[in-house]
């Protein structure tokens, strides 16, 4: 047996010059390649800047938001409040997409601290603007809406130059499992026997409000609606972590491989029972659902990725930012407190956040001061621009979960489980649950900052006398803030003349006054 090797192409490519090469090439088909590359390549360039093109073209507003300090809407009302905000949705079709550039918008959710003031926001298109406020005036009726200038223009432009006299961290989280599993949500948040509702927000809140002078914090989600064809992958995760067959939608190779098995394998059953009787297998058996062999935590599992999958959701970015005079810059009060606040929402069974190291203001090795001051000037630009392409990928969250991230400080509403209470001091007996322990201890550590509370729970249960619960529970660490107050506003909005009529306005329905003289009456 010979075995002849061709060396033909050696010898061509030995024997010829680089220009010989390449025009072969070429008159041999390779300028089909060619034309089809320097194609792409413009329609990719033409594409770019139609899409930002129609994204510059977007007039956006920045939305204030003040809630009553006695708020009582549980966060179902955010919930809902996202809910009404899936309508901004659109769905473009071919020409819309890939010859106009068209995207679908985005709302931007923003908590910002400036020195220590806290202020809720929403940037959305202007033309959404009605639906934002209708959204929420719907559920909290006694907000006030006020239109501002936007606060990114005090972030100083040179921030990420090495003879800066700011410095800046900041860092954009992403999942750290697939989209299908979730976050713990605020659901997971309430104590499960005194029914009281700990808020997540304090601890980020108490963070922003410690803020002293030259210092900037800042959060940003922004959301896009979004369809339910990503919702696919989790159905087959379910069904894979059930035991059940997934059936999944083939390729064109697949489908061929897979119609040749199913002709060997109707060939050789024909040959077989030529020989004998086969036992038939029972395709029900083999399809068999596994869901009763769960451990329960594997239900839990199943049981919150199908919560998730079955509630509207948004694909999401998520950004936070803090700046500060270098003299102030501290990090353990502005990065590492942040980050454990965000780390509330991570479960080790389920879903958690992490920062995406190729896009944090923050590197390892080589050259750290010029490729840290490149990705400071990065950041910075997509956080000024709300981008939502730039960066790291976005990520699915339900409504529940946004909700959990970005609402209102709360009066936690408590269930009374009695009503009254005859108890003297003692020790508790032996056979009481040891959750009832507890609650006297958790009640304390409510209200820790301040003796009188301590000593007027002590005597509600040391007592004789008959003790009434009380409705409500103040979720609060920020003894004394006002969330209402009107420092943003009147430093940024748009017109100060609606601010100084609602401060009148504050002022006499606090003290229960008469109106000014001054105040405008219509005659009848």
């Amino acid at each position: 047996m010979e075995i002849t090797i061709d060396l033909s192409l050696l010898t061509f490519l030995a024997n010829n010059s680089l220009g010989s090469i390449i025009w072969n090439i070429f008159s041999h088909g390779g300028w089909l390649v060619l034309v089809i590359l320097i194609f792409v390549t413009a329609y990719y360039i033409y594409f770019e800047r139609k899409k930002q093109k129609f994204i510059n073209s977007i007039e956006h507003t920045m939305l204030a938001i003040d809630i009553p300090k006695d708020n009582e809407q549980s966060l179902v009302a955010v919930e809902q409040i996202f809910a009404h905000l899936t309508g901004i949705g659109k769905r473009l079709n071919l020409i819309e997409k890939y010859i106009k550039g068209e995207t679908p918008l985005t709302i931007s959710l923003e908590i910002i601290s400036l020195e220590g003031y806290i202020q809720f926001l929403i940037r959305t298109p202007v033309k959404y603007k009605d639906l934002v406020e209708a959204s929420i005036y719907a559920q909290y009726p006694e907000a006030e809406i006020t239109e501002v200038e936007d606060y990114i223009s005090m972030m100083p432009d040179d921030v990420h130059d090495k003879e800066s006299d700011f410095n800046i961290w900041g860092t954009e989280f992403r999942l750290a499992k697939e989209d299908c599993y979730p976050i713990k949500t605020y659901r997971n948040f309430e104590h499960p026997l005194t029914q009281i509702f700990v808020d997540p927000m304090a601890a980020l809140l108490e963070v922003m409000s410690k803020l002293s002078k030259g210092e900037q914090l800042g959060i940003q989600l922004v959301i896009q609606p979004i369809s339910d064809n990503w919702k696919e992958k989790g159905y087959h995760l379910v069904k894979k972590l059930i035991g059940e067959k997934s059936e999944t939608k083939d390729h064109i190779g697949d489908k061929f491989v897979k119609s040749s098995l199913k002709t060997l394998e109707a060939f050789s059953e024909g040959v077989i029972k030529i020989w004998g009787d086969i036992e038939e297998k029972d395709p029900d058996r083999d399809m068999k659902n596994l869901i009763q062999n769960l451990t329960p935590g594997e239900k839990n599992v199943v049981e919150a990725i199908q919560h998730k999958l079955s509630q509207l959701t948004f694909a999401t970015k998520l950004r936070v930012y803090y700046l500060a005079h270098n003299e102030v810059f501290h990090k353990g009060r502005g990065v590492s407190s942040v980050v454990g606040a965000i780390n509330q929402f991570s479960t080790s069974n389920l879903n958690s956040f992490k920062k995406d190291k190729n896009v944090q203001t923050k590197v390892e090795y080589f050259f750290k001061k010029r490729r840290v001051s490149g990705r400071q000037k990065k950041f910075v630009s997509n956080y000024k621009a709300r981008s939502f392409t730039r960066g790291s990928t976005p990520f699915m969250l339900s409504i529940e979960e946004l909700a959990t991230i970005y609402h209102f400080p709360i009066i936690t509403v408590k269930a009374p489980m009695l009503k009254k209470v005859e108890a003297k001091k003692s020790g508790p007996p032996t056979t009481l649950p040891a959750e009832m322990i507890k609650s006297k201890e958790y009640f304390k550590q409510i209200s820790e900052t301040e003796k009188e509370d301590v000593d007027e729970i002590d005597n509600e249960f040391s007592g004789d006398e008959e003790v009434k619960e009380p409705d409500h529970v103040i979720s609060e660490t920020l003894p004394g803030y006002d969330f209402d107050n009107d420092y943003y506003e009147k430093k940024f909005a748009k017109d100060n003349s609606k601010i100084r009529n609602e401060t009148i306005t504050k002022e006499i329905v606090r003290e229960n006054a008469t109106p000014p003289d001054n105040l405008p009456f219509i005659n009848n």
